[in-house]
């Protein structure tokens, strides 16, 4: 290990622990995420156990994997893995990533970020905006969002580099719309307009906390102020090009203070909020001051849309660019804390509440099974219902009778045996899964009542769209001109319920040949790609069949009153 101004310099090949200072491979030192440990102070603990409300999707699954080796093959840094984002899982396993341009060391050491941080020296990869613009390509994307480190280095703080590199995108996909969220140029204002002159759609800058705490949280570089001067010229030198910024809560900031922001914001114009949660990266960041509540975030969503913002997307998970491309659809890019627009709102009454909806994403089988399993099991009167819609990785699975010789040929797709009703089915990308979390014992409700409600509920949507569905007597599910559309398998374990609908919207139906499904020979399987909505998608079907589960529900409670 060799010294450099008595701090010790990692060379040798054992990992870098996180504070450390190491060399890179292009020679210069940097100090592993960001922060190195202040000599002759021990680092406060880290926050305690984070609330029920923090959670993300773990950073697995064949999407992760394949966004994972796209970005790695092309020698490209993700914001996404550089500041350990806690949505990395669901966004790799959804096939997009926030590309990090010039490097992964940033020249500045900002106490909340984990980007490691050193003086790279004016090196720059030459290939990198060709090399962002193929894996574009590769990953089929409609939307980027590019990101960087500060690069005070370099004499235009790399706008030069960053244009060339949305220019590159433009020339082999030049329908895909980029978002590029730049450093601050030290307030350079000819560097920021070479970046929105390159063609982008969305200029971003990050405000990151409100006045009062920019220092200590920021790097003394940069400034409140200068951030607004940057959002507010990129916005008169192109009107046309939104603009947008996102800032941080839970770092000790009050209510009139984000309220102050959001009007200086607005004062200069910008279209586009993000309001999210500070989640401390290492014991020498910054600590957590508070967790903001879901409750919270929607009541500041509120306030950001009083004031003039296109959109606020708002939530405890929420990062600049998360979910970017929804952020002009209106609805908290499909978020809201988990729930989706139409998701009926309670006082603090949880006996008579609608359950929350929510939306989330593609995830593993497996996983999904045991939180809904825990969920159920220390559920008390309090514990609020809710109906988690999403989608999984290709899986069959057999109910508790379910008779193993109906599964015909699994070949590469795994078998799993749970503790639902029913026979064998087979869900996948493409299939709207609807998991009813619900008491219902508390909710006047039977098993049957439940049942009914899900098929009454897709029948009401198909209708919607000009579709004639009917139930079968004797067998679950939904079925069109004597195929089926949608499935159901339902389990109750101490009063409540758990698993639940599967719906087919746009999917490889071929696995369904490989077994019997529902336990029928030959029964036929239809989607609503196939019956006229050939670009329907599985969260904009979730979307709009929300609100037709929650008045199913809602009437046969009526009907039970």
């Amino acid at each position: 290990m060799a010294s450099l101004k008595d701090i010790p310099v990692v060379t040798e090949s054992r990992a870098i622990r996180s504070g450390e200072k190491y060399v890179t491979p292009q020679g210069f030192t940097a100090i592993k995420d960001g922060q190195k440990q202040r000599a002759g102070t021990v680092p406060a603990p880290a926050t305690g156990r984070k609330p029920s409300w923090i959670r993300a999707q773990l950073p697995v699954g064949a999407g992760f994997g394949a966004v994972k080796g796209i970005v790695h093959e092309h020698r490209l840094a993700t914001v996404c893995e550089e500041a350990k984002c806690p949505n990395i899982g669901e966004c790799w396993n959804a096939g997009t990533a926030t590309i990090m341009l010039m490097g992964a060391v940033c020249t500045r050491a900002c106490r909340f970020c984990s980007v490691d941080t050193g003086n790279p020296r004016q090196w720059l990869d030459a290939e990198e905006p060709e090399n962002t613009a193929r894996s574009v390509e590769l990953m089929k994307l409609k939307y980027i969002v590019l990101t960087s480190v500060n690069r005070d280095d370099l004499p235009d703080g790399g706008a030069g580099h960053y244009a060339s590199a949305i220019r590159a995108i433009k020339r082999r996909t030049p329908h895909v719309a980029v978002e590029a969220l730049t450093p601050d140029f030290q307030g350079v204002l000819r560097d920021v307009e070479t970046v929105v002159d390159s063609g982008l759609e969305v200029f971003a800058q990050n405000v990151e906390t409100v006045k009062r705490l920019t220092h200590p949280v920021r790097d003394a570089r940069a400034s409140y102020e200068q951030t607004l001067a940057v959002l507010e010229h990129a916005k008169k030198y192109k009107p046309e090009v939104l603009t947008k910024t996102s800032l941080m809560l839970g770092l000790g900031e009050t209510d009139e203070e984000i309220a102050q922001t959001m009007d200086d914001l607005r004062a200069v114009n910008v279209d586009l909020l993000t309001l999210g949660q500070y989640l401390r990266p290492t014991v020498h960041h910054l600590e957590v001051q508070r967790f903001v509540t879901p409750a919270e975030f929607d009541q500041y969503r509120e306030w950001a849309l009083a004031k003039g913002f296109r959109e606020c997307v708002a939530g405890p998970l929420v990062r600049s660019s998360y979910r970017a491309e929804q952020a002009l659809v209106g609805n908290n890019a499909g978020i809201k804390n988990g729930a989706f627009p139409g998701a009926a709102p309670h006082d603090g009454n949880v006996a008579e509440a609608a359950p929350s909806v929510k939306w989330l994403g593609k995830v593993d089988y497996e996983p999904t099974w045991r939180e809904m399993q825990r969920i159920t099991d220390t559920r008390d009167e309090h514990t609020p219902d809710e109906i988690w819609l999403l989608e999984h990785p290709p899986v069959f699975t057999l109910g508790l009778n379910a008779d193993a010789s109906h599964v015909l040929a699994a070949g590469d797709i795994p078998v799993v045996k749970i503790d639902r009703g029913g026979q064998v089915t087979f869900h996948g990308p493409g299939q709207l899964v609807v998991y009813p979390l619900i008491d219902i014992r508390r909710a006047g409700l039977g098993v049957r009542d439940l049942v009914t409600a899900l098929e009454r509920a897709v029948i009401a949507y198909c209708k919607s769209l000009g579709i004639t569905a009917e139930c079968r007597k004797n067998a679950p599910g939904v079925y069109v001109d004597g195929k089926k559309i949608a499935s159901v398998g339902l389990r109750i374990r101490r009063g409540a319920s758990y698993h639940g609908l599967a719906f087919n919207v746009n999917m490889d139906l071929e696995p369904f040949s490989r077994i019997n499904p529902c336990g029928y020979a030959g029964l036929q399987m239809t989607q609503l790609a196939a019956l006229g909505s050939p670009d329907a998608t599985v969260e904009s079907v979730g979307q709009a069949f929300a609100p037709f589960l929650q008045e199913a529900l809602a009437h046969l409670r009526a009907q039970r009153k």
